[in-house]
């Protein structure tokens, strides 16, 4: 990436990113904050509705009782059902009745249709009825013939209680029967005669919604139009109250589709908002909310779109007037950038090359800006630069000397080593002939070890573990592992004890001169490691799968714990014993991984250590398998 679309970038992330984000937070905090005054607002409208629906009827309810216990009106109703099968003139309502039901018809003539009496067989014995531009009208005789719908479980009451009957619809509205019990007795007894009142739905619902008394917003939000309300029919789905007269008796589903999901919710008894697309795309937000003792629910519904639109706009212009603001920092940007472009391009010439050898190179830069400053450091570094390379080309070729010395100094401590505990059983076990026999085989091997230790350093690049790999071949590993036991760990067999678990055979693709090396080592820190007090050493071998073989070296000698093994175990130079110099294992790993291989690790303090190696194989058939010569290689 250039250094111009980099400062672009950062101008971009770090200016315009942060600009832009505020303005999309204001836009989002601002709309969110409008829904959520119109959603209060809403709700505190349903509520108070449903509030003041549940509240009117109560107070009809009441009333339609106590008018039902009226002591007159029972004995009209007593007298009227004597009467009934007898052939004198039933006698008419008492002026009191006649005061009293006119005086509750005329107090809420808006809400009412009409009050009609029942006697025990359903007969009407009278009827309040409204009376276009008049006063309501006591019939006693000449009734309409339409049946009064009425709740049929009064006949069963045994006390004054009101019973509301579910809503029915006719072409001239929607009504609400409510059926009170009259007892010409006491209560107790069965109902005598029944007030069936027929409420005006709409009429209620407009004086519990507010109709007639102005809109008046209370959210703080400007007045952007009034609030829709909408009345369902849970048993039907239908719309028996909205705002909009045209929409009032029809399904919702036809009338207002996008309205259908809500009003699912709202005929399941539920309550709650949510939001829903009017026709004309405005976007509104309706709370709903539940009649108790109706099967009714209500819905207010706020413009949600028209609310928003002032916020709507500011946060647009919040994101515009920031975006246009970067644009025109950006154009200026690039223009300064252009002209610094083109001297940091002439440092980057002179710096590719110094980057590809020419060390001599000198850049020459004549202003008097930064890239002058830059220019001359990387004068100076190419001038260093030249001077450690010197510097580290003699450095590095005597490391490479010491590395060597203190291999050599290592392999050959391990084979004084070796001699050293070989002489020590000469003076307690020469006298016996098996010993002499393994004596000679020991020393014989410990000459052709040192001899090839001396050949190692005419051919000092070789030497170094991991910088040269040789030829690999096919090797067995098992006499290569006994000859190691028999020159390092038998001779002590009264100090420690040996168990080795090994196949008959076991063929790895590694170099047998550095593989003995790897496992000599192994046993004789694994020996080192057990220390005088003696221990078990444990060797064994076998295949880890039709491609790899593996062999174990493992002690009861002290153990290492985790942070060692983590941080110090394969460190050259570093090393837990009182001599040596710390490279027996790293050199090992060393071997290994030349070889394909892997070296895994497993101690514990005081419960010994555990060396596993893993190395490349192949296996032979019984009649292709090669035949070893001495010292395990074979025939490739």
């Amino acid at each position: 990436m250039s250094l111009r679309a980099k400062l672009l970038f950062i101008f971009v992330t770090l200016a315009m990113v942060p600009a832009l984000a505020v303005g999309i937070v204001n836009y989002l905090s601002g709309t969110r904050a409008v829904e959520a005054l119109l959603r209060a607002e809403a709700e505190g409208r349903a509520a108070r509705m449903a509030r003041r629906v549940e509240d009117g009827l109560a107070a009809h309810e009441r009333r339609l009782a106590e008018l039902a216990s009226e002591q007159s009106l029972r004995a009209y109703v007593r007298d009227r059902s004597s009467g009934a099968s007898s052939s004198v003139v039933k006698p008419d309502a008492p002026e009191m009745v006649r005061a009293q039901l006119v005086a509750f018809f005329q107090n809420n003539g808006a809400h009412f249709e009409s009050i009609t009496c029942l006697d025990r067989t359903g007969g009407r014995l009278f009827r309040v009825a409204a009376v276009q531009g008049g006063a309501p009208q006591f019939q006693t005789e000449d009734f309409v013939a339409t049946s009064v719908r009425h709740d049929e479980r009064v006949w069963q009451s045994t006390r004054v209680e009101p019973l509301r009957s579910p809503l029915t619809q006719e072409p001239y509205g929607v009504f609400l029967s409510i059926t009170v019990p009259i007892f010409a007795g006491d209560e107790g007894d069965r109902a005598t005669g029944a007030l069936v009142l027929e409420v005006k739905l709409r009429e209620v619902l407009d004086v519990a919604a507010g109709v007639g008394e102005g809109f008046e917003s209370s959210n703080g939000l400007e007045a952007h139009a009034p609030p829709t309300v909408v009345a369902l029919d849970n048993a039907t789905g239908r719309i028996v109250y909205h705002t909009n007269d045209a929409l009032i008796y029809k399904p919702v589903r036809s009338a207002m589709p996008a309205f259908e999901l809500l009003a699912t919710k709202m005929q399941a008894g539920a309550t709650g908002h949510g939001f829903y697309d009017a026709p004309d795309g405005d976007e509104w937000v309706a709370a709903f909310t539940q009649v108790a003792g109706l099967n009714l629910s209500l819905a207010v519904a706020e413009n949600y779109g028209a609310a928003a639109l002032g916020v709507r706009r500011a946060g647009a212009l919040g994101v515009a007037l920031p975006l246009l603001a970067g644009l025109a920092a950006i154009a200026m940007l690039l223009h300064l950038v252009g002209r610094l472009t083109q001297r940091l391009e002439r440092v980057a010439v002179g710096a590719a090359q110094i980057a590809k050898g020419d060390l001599n190179q000198h850049i020459e830069i004549h202003s008097t800006d930064e890239t002058r400053v830059l220019a001359e450091s990387f004068n100076l570094m190419s001038d260093q630069l030249r001077e450690k390379i010197q510097r580290e080309t003699e450095t590095k070729q005597f490391e490479s000397f010491t590395r060597l010395s203190a291999m050599l100094t290592h392999d050959l401590k391990n084979a004084i080593t070796g001699l050293s505990m070989l002489v020590s059983n000469m003076e307690r076990h020469l006298h016996r002939e098996e010993f002499r026999a393994d004596a000679v085989f020991g020393l014989r091997e410990a000459t052709e070890k040192l001899k090839r230790i001396v050949s190692r350093l005419n051919e000092p690049v070789k030497s170094l573990s991991g910088e040269y790999r040789r030829d690999a071949r096919p090797t067995d590993l098992v006499p290569i592992i006994r000859r190691v036991l028999e020159t390092n760990a038998y001779p002590a067999a009264a100090l420690y004890e040996t168990d080795a678990r090994l196949p008959e055979n076991l063929f790895a693709i590694v170099e047998p001169e550095r593989i003995e090396n790897v496992i000599e080592n192994l046993v004789i820190n694994a020996l080192e490691a057990m220390g005088a007090r003696g221990g078990r050493l444990t060797i064994e071998a076998g295949r880890e799968d039709e491609n790899r073989i593996y062999f174990i070296v493992a002690d009861t000698g002290l153990g290492m714990d985790e942070e060692f093994i983590r941080l110090r175990l394969y460190r050259p130079f570093a090393t837990t014993k009182q001599k040596g110099i710390g490279l027996g294992l790293y050199t090992c790993r060393e071997v290994v991984e030349t070889h394909g291989g892997k070296l895994q690790v497993e101690s514990k303090p005081g419960a010994g250590t555990r060396f596993r190696v893993v190395l490349p194989s192949r296996r032979f058939a019984p009649e292709e398998r090669p035949r070893p010569s001495s010292g395990g290689t074979v025939e490739s």
